[in-house]
């Protein structure tokens, strides 16, 4: 069976190419790699993803990228490939055939021990390709252009040589493909043909150069290619398909039992079965060299002139319609048609078979809007100064000047055989009947119809108007006097929702006037709502300002929020419209036509791991190892914590809970990576800290030991020492008869010894408004100046105090807590949950920080 991709691979499948496209991050020299031309990626066991490039190795953990230089005992920065073992250790090839390894584990890179023996026996064009330790320590080794392998033992002994002969283009060259784990597939190249074994194929190449083999588990396939020609097998040997290719393949790695990913020398990537059909294609023209599914399914491209390419969440994608301009609004018919309306005027039609038809066009560029109504089969369109309604036989009816010339600023979702159209002054209602304009004194921004009323949303709020009189929903409720972008309405719940600028959404029962709120204190993505889809009685889509979030009723009431943003792999977070035909969600953005399958929007119960660790300890700044944490004594008591969870796709999002069990009453949260205690007292604690990037996630937590001694004077043997010592000092006095004439001695050194015994309490004593107060330290936010006075924020309540900002910090018992960032303004460094030069976030609050402060604030480590 032979297959051929020349022609289909840019023709064959250009229509489904041409609509689906992937959202890439690109990581390049501003992101921190050292150089674009990146051979290979691997991620280990601790999370990290490793980039091999031509200028050494980088890791990046999601926060940022690290790049290492090497030692001397490394003599070449361009690193080819990768070699991961069973045992944890990474084997780096370089480009003068040297090794250096390191383990998942990261201590460092060590040359391997018998780099003079490569030296001697490899060429310079003799690239090693394939590489494995076997049980007992012995190094097989296989390259281009060589025939046979190299073996040297634990001990730098050779156990096997290559042929000293030369490839010639005219002789027979063979594989043997030698499977020896799960894991590691060993191939090399021989002059012979050898018979078949149980763990052994031998297959007949045109050439030696640099080869990827890979073995599809379960199914039992072997694929490799061999110049531009893809070759599977099965595990005994046996030919099952040939596949030509039009450019030449780089890399391959496994998926499934029947799929694989190829990267092409400028032809990108796909993923395709054995039987040689596309199922995806990323990066056109690209040189992929790798590609990596991370632990959380985001996907990864190496490649070998532009960086790396990252796709957050591969189930989204782009549908490029070939227009630049906005999307504004959808529209599904009832044989699930998909209409785009655009802001330059243009209105496509998407089919069944996603094959794009041009409806209406615009020579004006003003906003065209579609609608449906699915119960008369009727598609209402506005484009430029044309409006029409087109029947299901797709004959169109245009509607007068004295309608289409105006400016519409909405359709509203047609029910009862009707739509209504908001413009600027009021609002027109087409029906069967014919049609009927309503002139109001504003702008309107959404009309919904029911029982006898119309619910007219504006920018001064929600109306109501019945019996052509109107009147504001404000005065049964304050909150309907925001600004209103969309109604809809639910006639089985008996609920009307109104999308807000600012408030989220209102829930409005019109039968018991009950009026409930669902905003970002209960999950929702943003205040601000664009948009509201309604698909069945219990489910209600919300379009926002930060993504689109689906809300989900039950029976008693309550509901549950998903969203998904741009942070989660959206191609951004403002949007316009949804539709959902069958599995499938449309968005309609300012960038752009997305669609995802509806499931992404289930929450999972199963969680990815976030690799959390705690990756060091310092003790009034000194590097602590953590077993030393219970040995310390009572000066070693201001304690750092460097935490790390790795999250690629949720950095944004990932959430330290923390405690210090013993001295904390609950948890704590912070985004920052550095948490800290800067005066703990004497005693046995455990350090708890978990990391979650959802609040529907588990805590994990990792725990460390820590104790700090008492002071000796507080120790059990000191305080009996010194009561046996008084005791007899007593009695020696008493004994000599001495003692009247000591007494005053004896009662000052018992005064200073109370004194110094005595523990010092972490409040904040001050008057306000002829009242004694005292806080809590570890309660204050930040510091506002005002004059002569500073505002003192805390999590409770704001307090005025009579100093100037300046005395403030020295006033306070545990000084090192604060830091200035401005002339008006101090914050408590453990309450910054994000910062950057222009401002930092205290408690969802944005605290500017002034130019002369940027520097201090470069010590705040995150």
């Amino acid at each position: 069976m032979k297959t051929k991709l020349a022609l289909c691979f840019f023709l064959g499948f250009y229509s489904f190419l041409f609509s689906q496209q992937y959202i890439y991050e690109e990581f390049g020299i501003n992101e921190g790699l050292p150089s674009l031309e990146v051979h290979g990626m691997y991620q280990d066991k601790s999370g990290l993803i490793w980039f091999a490039t031509d200028r050494g190795l980088v890791h990046t953990n999601g926060y940022e990228m690290k790049r290492f230089h090497f030692e001397n005992s490394i003599s070449n920065a361009v690193v080819l490939d990768l070699f991961p073992q069973s045992n944890g250790t990474i084997y780096a090839a370089t480009f003068n055939n040297q090794l250096f390894y390191f383990d998942e584990v990261f201590k460092g890179f060590v040359a391997y021990k018998y780099n003079n023996i490569l030296r001697e026996k490899l060429e310079f064009k003799q690239h090693i390709m394939s590489l494995y330790v076997d049980a007992e320590g012995n190094m097989h080794i296989a390259c281009e252009y060589m025939f046979g392998k190299l073996i040297i033992s634990k001990d730098g002994n050779i156990l096997k040589s290559p042929s000293k002969e030369r490839v010639t283009s005219e002789q027979d060259k063979w594989m043997k493909l030698e499977k020896k784990n799960d894991e590691i597939l060993f191939f090399s190249f021989e002059k012979d043909s050898l018979p078949n074994s149980k763990n052994t194929i031998v297959s007949k190449v045109n050439y030696t150069l640099d080869k990827e083999v890979i073995f599809l588990d379960e199914a039992n396939y072997i694929v490799f290619f061999d110049s531009n020609t893809l070759t599977v097998l099965d595990t005994n040997g046996k030919h099952i398909n040939s596949i030509e290719t039009a450019t030449i393949p780089i890399v391959l790695k496994a998926l499934s039992p029947t799929t694989f990913f190829v990267g092409f020398e400028f032809g990108g990537g796909v993923i395709m079965d054995i039987e040689g059909n596309i199922k995806a294609h990323f990066l056109p023209n690209e040189s992929v060299t790798d590609f990596l599914i991370d632990h959380e399914g985001g996907y990864w491209f190496s490649t070998l002139h532009s960086g790396v390419f990252y796709v957050k969440e591969p189930n989204i994608k782009v549908f490029d319609t070939g227009l630049k301009s906005p999307v504004m609004n959808l529209a599904k018919t009832n044989k699930d048609e998909l209409y785009i309306s655009y802001r330059t005027g243009d209105v496509l039609k998407l089919d069944q078979n996603r094959k794009l038809f041009r409806e209406a066009s615009s020579e004006v560029e003003q906003e065209a809007l579609v609608a449906y109504d699915s119960v008369s089969e009727l598609l209402y369109v506005k484009s430029d100064e044309r409006f029409y309604k087109k029947n299901r036989n797709h004959q169109k009816t245009y509607f007068s000047d004295s309608i289409s010339g105006s400016f519409f600023i909405k359709f509203s979702e047609p029910t009862d055989h009707k739509i209504i159209i908001s413009n600027q002054s009021g609002f027109v209602v087409v029906d069967s009947v014919g049609i009927k304009k309503t002139v109001l004194s504003q702008r309107i921004h959404d009309v919904a119809f029911l029982n006898d009323t119309y619910y007219i949303g504006t920018p001064l709020g929600a109306f109501t108007m019945k019996n052509e009189q109107t009147t504001a929903l404000s005065t049964h409720h304050p909150i309907f006097k925001h600004r209103i972008e969309d109604i809809d309405i639910n006639k089985v719940r008996n609920e009307i929702y109104f999308a807000t600028l600012g408030k989220g959404i209102i829930i409005y029962n019109p039968t018991t006037g009950k009026v409930k709120t669902i905003d970002t204190s209960q999950g929702l993505s943003s205040n601000i709502i664009n948009e509201l889809k309604i698909t069945n009685n219990n489910e209600l889509w919300v379009c926002t300002n930060h993504g689109v979030d689906k809300i989900t009723f039950n029976a008693a009431g309550n509901f549950h929020i998903s969203g998904l943003k741009s942070s989660k792999g959206l191609l951004n977070d403002g949007i316009n419209d949804i539709e959902i035909i069958n599995d499938t969600v449309w968005i309609a953005s300012i960038k752009g036509l997305t669609y995802v399958p509806k499931r992404i929007f289930e929450t999972s119960k199963i969680f990815p791991d976030n690799f959390l660790k705690i990756k060091a300890s310092y003790v009034n700044d000194s590097l602590y190892k953590f077993d030393k944490l219970t040995k310390l004594s009572h000066k070693e008591n201001r304690i750092d914590f460097r935490v790390e969870a790795i999250s690629f796709k949720n950095t944004k999002d990932i959430v330290y809970s923390y405690q210090m069990e013993g001295l904390d009453t609950k948890l704590y949260t912070t985004k920052n990576r550095k948490i800290s205690y800067s005066a703990l007292p004497y005693g046995s604690y455990t350090f708890k800290v978990a990391a979650t990037t959802s609040n529907e996630e588990t805590l994990n937590f990792i725990e460390i030991p820590v104790h700090i001694h008492a002071p000796f004077w507080k120790q059990t043997w000191f305080v009996i020492s010194l009561i046996v010592a008084v005791i007899t000092l007593i009695y020696l006095f008493f004994k000599y008869r001495i003692l009247s004439y000591n007494q005053h001695i004896i009662g000052e050194l018992l005064r200073l010894l109370m004194k110094k015994i005595k523990r010092k309490e972490r409040y904040f004593s001050f008057k306000e408004a002829g009242k004694e107060i005292r806080i809590k330290t570890d309660t204050i936010l930040y510091v506002k100046s005002a004059g002569n006075y500073v505002e003192v924020v805390t999590e409770q309540k704001n307090y005025t105090i009579r100093t100037k900002i300046g005395e403030f910090i020295n006033l306070m018992p545990d000084p090192l807590e604060y830091i200035r960032i401005h002339r008006s303004y101090i914050v408590r460094i453990d309450k910054v949950e994000e910062k950057n030069n222009k401002e930092v976030t205290v408690k969802g609050e944005k605290i500017p920080v002034s130019n002369s402060y940027v520097d201090e604030l470069q010590k705040l480590i995150f």
